[in-house]
């Protein structure tokens, strides 16, 4: 019984080290399936080096609090996030008869305190009425909460594409 205790005992420390040696190099996988297996396993991909240049450049940055900036670091977001900004729309959205299936895009800017200012459409042949209902809905909107560069609030403009 002893014999059989220890050989199994063996056994099972033999099997042990061959599984620790053997282990898998993450330089045999190619950048897609790295960034595959990282979205089934859910954790973040590695950052590109597009990533570290930009951050680079933020970091390097001199601000002007004066200025409207169109890059940046965390990005303008309505006051109650974008569930609360999906049901602000849905909730005061007026749709004129003519308008089905239409997206008109809305262009503001959110100042540094949060404020709306500067609000037009961008030319995409929507039809006016689509387009003054849509400033209109922009206007009705409460502060956002601000760009942020060097985690610093700035101003910058938003595009808000509203679908009727």
């Amino acid at each position: 019984m002893k014999n059989f205790t220890l050989f199994g005992l063996v056994l099972l420390l033999g099997i042990n080290a061959k599984a620790q040696k053997s282990t898998i190099s993450t330089n045999s996988f190619s950048e897609k399936d790295k960034n595959l297996i990282a979205s089934v396993l859910e954790i973040q991909s590695p950052v590109s080096k597009k990533d570290k240049e930009r951050s680079s450049y933020f970091k390097n940055i001199t601000l002007d609090l004066d200025s409207t900036y169109y890059d940046v670091e965390t990005p303008a977001m309505f006051s109650e996030g974008q569930d609360g900004l999906n049901k602000f729309i849905c909730q005061n959205l007026v749709r004129p008869n003519e308008s089905k299936g239409e997206t008109v895009l809305v262009r503001f800017k959110v100042e540094r305190f949060g404020e709306i200012s500067k609000i037009h459409v961008l030319d995409n042949g929507t039809s006016p009425k689509s387009s003054a209902e849509a400033i209109n809905l922009v206007k009705k909107m409460k502060t956002w909460i601000p760009a942020k560069i060097q985690g610093i609030p700035v101003a910058s403009f938003y595009v808000l594409p509203i679908k009727f």
